[in-house]
């Protein structure tokens, strides 16, 4: 079964009923039902310990650390490090391909350099009629075993093919979420992340139309190119490696860069910036929250969870080759590395019922970080949302997210 299989399944085993939880984390209903095992004698003999000795050293829960801004400095030059990617700063050199009237708003394609090898393909989506500078969104698409489409998961782009129609409606509810943001008022930017959409692997033999994801892409293509995608994850990982570098790490820089670009437009308010995301799209808002000294406000959407507590069980579904950070979790556990987002606001939104993770170490990671924002002095900087529903962002939880974010960047 792979990645997209599981969380399929999961969605259409179980239904959202749209209700949302402010209790305690440790008062939720444990609703989830664990996976069978995985490593067999191999946890019991090995792993278990060490996973039990993994215990993050820069918790700023632990009794040396006090002061959150010296705290957030060394915690952030630990992840920056376990990142082991720091390229050469450069210019953009913004180009827009193209640019779209979507009647509120105007889309431009516009692709822009991260380093000076490297070129991301984005959308920019500027609402119309504005006579001031509006607040900007770095919307962040998700994994999902779907890799045909990466921005284009977020933005509407016609004609649309049905597959894409079809993913959008069994995980975003059917909504365009960047499109729904910049008729609130945002200029949104969504970029392509390595490995998925116009990023994505291609090969000298593909068709024209799989190169260039025309609609008369079947569902057949979009399969197979899942599949190969899904099968050269871990050659990705490995090269990236041996060059001396780390996938995740090229994601965060991207979305850093990205970012700058964003706050240098002419139409946003660089003061009121915000990031959102689904599953890796909520890891990647939760990285950019954390090192992104503009981002004041994140909401991560279904991945905030004590990553011993996936070890046993929920690496293999959960904890991809995108995700690894080599070391960084003797440091700094999930929950410590969204503390980072002092002194701005953060927002996480969990599913009781996404079998991505254990129910349980969602709740720890949820109640650590009120603890950590209150050990702070800002427990008002924190909202931990739980909803009776599975790995999506589902309508109830957009509007949730929405409202929260035009509440902290209105300001």
């Amino acid at each position: 079964m792979n990645r997209r299989r599981f969380l399929t399944t999961s969605s259409t085993a179980v239904t959202a009923a749209g209700s949302t939880f402010a209790a305690p984390a440790e008062t939720l209903p444990t609703t989830q039902q664990a996976p069978l095992p995985d490593l067999g004698t191999h946890w019991t003999n090995v792993f278990e310990k060490l996973s039990a000795r993994c215990q993050p050293k820069l918790s700023f829960l632990r009794d040396e650390f006090s002061d959150p801004k010296s705290w957030c400095e060394r915690a952030r030059k630990t992840l920056l490090a376990d990142f082991h990617y720091s390229p050469p700063a450069c210019e953009p050199g913004a180009e827009i391909r193209d640019r779209t009237d979507c009647g509120e708003y105007t889309r431009e394609h516009v692709t822009i350099n991260t380093t000076p090898d490297i070129r991301v393909s984005t959308y920019l989506l500027v609402p119309k009629g504005k006579d001031r500078k509006m607040p900007g969104i770095v919307a962040l698409h998700d994994h999902g075993g779907f890799y045909f489409w990466g921005k284009e998961k977020l933005v509407r782009v016609e004609p649309e093919n049905p597959e894409l129609t079809s993913y959008k409606e069994t995980y975003y509810a059917g909504r365009s979420i960047a499109d729904e943001l910049a008729r609130q008022g945002y200029v949104v930017i969504v970029p392509d992340m390595l490995h998925w959409g116009e990023r994505g692997l291609y090969f000298d033999a593909d068709p024209p139309r799989i190169v260039k994801r025309t609609l008369e892409v079947t569902r057949a293509d979009v399969e197979e190119f899942n599949r190969r995608s899904s099968a050269h994850e871990e050659l990705i990982s490995r090269t990236a490696l041996t060059c001396g570098v780390t996938w995740s790490g090229i994601i965060v820089w991207d979305d850093l860069r990205v970012t700058d670009y964003l706050i240098s437009r002419p139409e946003v308010d660089a003061g009121k910036v915000g990031c959102i995301g689904l599953s890796l799209g909520s890891v990647r808002s939760i990285y950019l929250g954390a090192l992104h000294e503009a981002v004041r406000a994140a909401v991560p959407v279904c991945w905030m969870a004590e990553y011993q507590g996936m070890a046993r069980n929920n690496v293999r579904h959960g904890i991809g080759f995108t995700k690894l950070v080599p070391g960084l979790y003797g440091d700094l556990d999930w929950p410590d590395v969204a503390a980072l987002h002092w002194p701005g606001s953060l927002m996480t939104i969990n599913g009781l019922k996404d079998r991505l993770y254990p129910l349980e170490a969602a709740q720890r990671a949820v109640e650590k970080l009120r603890r950590v924002f209150s050990k702070m002095g800002a427990p008002g900087k924190y909202e931990g949302v739980f909803f009776d529903g599975p790995h999506e962002f589902n309508r109830e939880m957009q509007d949730r997210a929405f409202a929260w974010l035009k509440k902290e960047l209105s300001a």
